[in-house]
């Protein structure tokens, strides 16, 4: 998150906004059967909101979703153990998950499947180019995004789909298989706080003036669920992966205009692609790589500097390479686990649901009982600086200035407040800030996934994950793999090491709750996985889930389109001006508008002449419709009647054919064909057009 305006501003734009109190009943889940038989259901769903919301991450540097190019998706795995326990394991291309969503999804989809609240675990791969302002708090529907206030619609648009996904996943469910590993993969991600990291107690070896050192302190484990289920023939074979690893979804920086899932579109589509290619699957694969202890893992791009006065390029091409490179690892992973599929599952979860305000201390650990915004946060993260901003030196991170040096035993130590510490309440309320959080395990077979609501450091990961299996190993019941899913069930910030914290960089500026997060949060999942091991059924819920939460509207409003949907400019090339940009080939067309369109619907697609034939465009295993990566759809202009024109954009075309773009029919109108094409050369990307 980026803040580019003080306070004082921000709670200046949202004095006026409408509150609204919002309560999600606590459902009773029905009776799971125990059929002696483990099964898997899994599916895509697509919450690729209309254009026009917010996207989160860059704070109001941040620009509102013109359109999409790599579709948003929420991938849905639905597990069954046949002995009474199952669980949903939904990962995200938003920012962050919700505990509010969260809570709607659990209520929705209960009745019907079984699942508790401690079953369902909503993650996300914290794309920066995703909307949000859908939390159940004011301060993050306030600060995360350009916009301010939570979108009711598109709350009920994000949990409505993913439910239902979850409840398609349950219907579709089959006999199944799972295997279970990790592997550990370097040169993808580094580390972008490294004198923070330095600064751990149990850290060595590793010297600032090392050039290669920020490739060494970093987490470079990915984990893997794969899941194979049977088919109709009773031959098993692969349906999903459930995966993690440790990135910021930050290689397409700040100036980008259009929703996408960045370098995770890559790695998720290529497996998709790759394991239903080689072994001819009647479903579609589904690959859910979300985010683990990301906090200071930023992406390895070429590009390595503090942009302090904010020169950001959108390098789609580096995206791409960095995150094919992953696809590559997780599709060797996955194959890898083949030979250890296994019939024999076992779930078992836990959730205890905490006001961390309230319930803030634990084994002589006290939690700061008041949250509060460091300097350092004004001026970002190291490579996705905030302009000028980050040259102010009380506001740039790890800089002396940063940081208080008097009186810094208290729980929020040496952090300097933004905005003053006697001022910052009154600008922005306690009350405002989140503050309960869905402590949970989820335990299938010999790996265990811990959820937590933060980004979390590769460090606090660590230690998180050591006191937990220490739990289970004095239980007895020791686990092979231990994960953290970070930015999941909703979003507190940060949380650093008690080390890193004393830096202040911007991570530790973003630890809302203090120096004592990660120890608070490392003794509750111990204390939780300590119970998990002497108890079942694990469930403990706040009373009530009702929130009173300042709204405000950015879906478009509802309009009925009256106009007739034409093609306006036939496709025609542009060539790439600067290294890091693509070729494309554009078609401008007239149609319903932005409230009518369902992006999150199929629209555009390229279709190749074959034999006389128009078929599907195909680039490798890499489709050329709008669910590939080489799709982009926009709105352009809000035209009369409630319509709008809209450009699609092929880019990284290939000349080897003919082809047309095909535009899908929409609210009672007629599909639309562009006239069909030739490309002269890849180099030149002359189109020529073919009667």
């Amino acid at each position: 998150m980026r803040k580019f305006m003080l306070l004082v501003l921000a709670t200046t734009l949202s004095a006026c906004a409408t509150v609204k109190q919002i309560t999600v009943n606590q459902p009773i889940p029905a009776d799971v059967a125990k059929t002696g038989t483990a099964t898997a259901g899994a599916i895509s769903v697509d919450v690729t909101p209309p254009p026009g919301m917010p996207m989160g991450g860059y704070s109001v540097m941040a620009n509102s979703g013109k359109g999409f190019r790599t579709r948003l998706k929420a991938r849905v795995v639905y597990l069954n153990d046949g002995q009474g326990n199952s669980t949903a394991l939904v990962q995200t291309d938003l920012t962050a998950g919700s505990l509010l969503v969260q809570h709607k999804v659990v209520e929705a989809v209960a009745a019907k499947t079984g699942l508790k609240a401690s079953d369902i675990v909503i993650t996300a791969s914290h794309s920066h180019s995703a909307p949000v302002n859908h939390f159940e708090n004011d301060f993050y529907n306030k600060h995360m995004s350009n916009g301010q206030g939570l979108e009711e619609e598109f709350l009920a648009f994000a949990s409505q789909r993913i439910a239902n996904g979850i409840l398609t996943a349950y219907q579709k469910r089959r006999p199944a298989k799972v295997a279970t590993g990790r592997k550990d993969i370097y040169g993808y991600n580094r580390n972008r706080s490294l004198d923070s990291y330095v600064l751990n107690e149990n850290v060595s070896g590793i010297s600032l003036d090392d050039p290669q050192a920020k490739f060494k302190a970093i987490n470079p484990a990915m984990f893997m669920i794969r899941i194979d289920v049977e088919d109709d023939n009773g031959h098993f074979k692969p349906l999903a992966a459930f995966s993690s690893f440790s990135i910021h979804a930050t290689a397409l920086s700040v100036p980008v205009e259009v929703y996408n899932s960045d370098l995770f579109a890559y790695a998720q589509k290529d497996l998709e692609w790759a394991i239903q290619d080689k072994y001819d699957t009647p479903w579609a694969v589904v690959h859910g790589l979300t985010t683990g202890t990301q906090g200071d893992m930023a992406p390895a791009l070429p590009e390595d500097g503090d942009n302090t006065f904010g020169h950001f390029d959108v390098n789609w091409k580096e995206a791409k390479k960095l995150g094919q490179g992953i696809g590559k690892e997780a599709i060797s992973l996955f194959e890898s686990l083949g030979d250890q599929l296994s019939n024999e599952i076992v779930i078992k979860t836990a959730a205890r649901e905490l006001n961390i305000r309230q319930s803030n201390k634990i084994d002589g650990i006290e939690l700061c009982e008041d949250p509060a915004v460091g300097a350092p946060t004004a001026a970002g993260a190291y490579e996705r600086r905030t302009p000028f901003l980050a040259a102010v030196p009380f506001l740039k991170g790890g800089n002396i200035m940063s940081r208080s040096w008097v009186f810094t035993d208290g729980c929020q130590g040496n952090k300097t407040h933004l905005g003053f510490k006697y001022l910052q309440p009154i600008l922005e309320p306690k009350d405002s800030f989140p503050n309960t959080v869905l402590f949970q395990l989820i335990k299938i077979n010999d790996t265990l996934v811990m959820p937590l609501p933060f980004e979390i450091t590769t460090e606090a990961g660590r230690r998180m994950a050591q006191r937990v299996s220490e739990e289970f190993s004095l239980a007895k019941n020791d686990i092979k793999h231990a994960w953290i899913a970070g930015n999941a069930n909703g979003y507190f910030g940060y949380a650093t090491t008690p080390e890193e914290y004393a830096r202040q960089n911007y991570e530790g500026g973003h630890t809302l709750y203090g120096q004592y997060s990660t120890p608070y949060l490392t003794a509750q999942l111990g204390k939780l996985a300590k119970d998990f091991n002497q108890q079942e059924d694990i469930v403990e819920l706040l009373p009530k889930w009702q929130y009173d939460i300042k709204v405000n509207q950015f879906f478009p409003e509802a309009v009925t389109s009256t106009g007739k949907r034409t093609i306006l400019e036939q496709p025609h090339s542009h060539l790439a001006e600067e290294a890091n940009e693509e070729d494309y080939i554009e078609l401008e067309w007239l149609d319903v508008g932005a409230s009518e369109i369902e992006l999150h619907n199929p629209l555009v697609k390229v279709e190749t002449l074959i034999d006389g034939e128009w078929k599907l465009m195909k680039n490798g295993l890499e489709v050329i419709n709008d669910d590939g990566y080489d799709i982009e759809i926009r709105l352009e202009d809000e035209e009369d009647q409630g319509m709008a024109e809209y450009k699609v954009r092929w880019y990284n075309p290939v000349a080897n054919g003919e082809y047309r773009f095909v535009i899908a029919a929409r609210k009672g109108q007629d599909s639309l064909t562009s006239q069909s094409f030739r490309i002269a050369s890849d180099a030149e990307l002359s189109i020529s057009f073919v009667d």
